[in-house]
């Protein structure tokens, strides 16, 4: 009973150390979170333009493209020209709001969304990362960052709803079922109903 009771006491010790150590290490650790500095802008474009291109698996080119380029209110040819350039679905979609923002601030020098993506591609091919650009343009990623976030939401609701369009659901079959049968009863009954006699001519 004695050697039992030690046992146990001493178990006891050890699981207190333990839980002791897993809540300093897990307090440490919120700690530390908090300590880290948040996620700059440039880097939840890299982010986003990813989650991007990973959302347009799936579906074809032309689809993705008459989408995406309603979104801006542009013809689908330019994001289909640019995809010919080997760009990613992100990277495009972050030129047109990039492009899109500039013809807002700097309308003067970007009357339209052809100047603007054409010095946006210019500045991308001289291999400068969106923040550069943006101190370059004048331009605030804050605003890009959250449009570019808004228009991946927007194409995944507007996949979701194309996807499920050609859907038959339970209750779509039954309403198209009962509207038939409707339909076909009202053939059937002006087809049995007898013809009214004509009227005698009067002399």
């Amino acid at each position: 009973m004695i050697l039992n009771a030690a046992l146990r006491s001493e178990v006891l010790i050890h699981s207190l150390c333990i839980w002791g150590a897993g809540s300093l290490i897990i307090g440490w650790g919120s700690v530390f979170a908090q300590l880290l500095p948040p996620a700059s802008d440039d880097v939840k474009l890299r982010v986003t333009q990813q989650e991007l291109d990973e959302d347009a698996a799936g579906r074809t080119e032309k689809v993705h493209a008459a989408a995406l380029a309603k979104q801006f209110k542009v013809d689908p040819s330019v994001v289909e020209h640019l995809r010919t350039s080997k760009q990613g679905w992100g990277e495009i979609a972050i030129r047109l709001v990039v492009a899109q923002e500039l013809t807002k601030t700097d309308p003067k020098t970007y009357p339209t969304m052809t100047e603007a993506m054409q010095k946006v591609g210019e500045l991308r091919t001289q291999r400068m990362g969106w923040s550069a650009i943006g101190k370059e343009l004048g331009l605030a990623l804050g605003p890009v960052v959250s449009d570019v976030q808004r228009v991946r939401q927007e194409m995944r609701a507007e996949a979701k709803r194309a996807a499920t369009e050609g859907v038959v659901t339970p209750e779509r079959a039954l309403e198209r079922s009962q509207t038939e049968q409707a339909s076909q009863s009202d053939r059937t009954e002006k087809t049995q109903r007898p013809k009214r006699p004509e009227k005698p001519q009067s002399p």
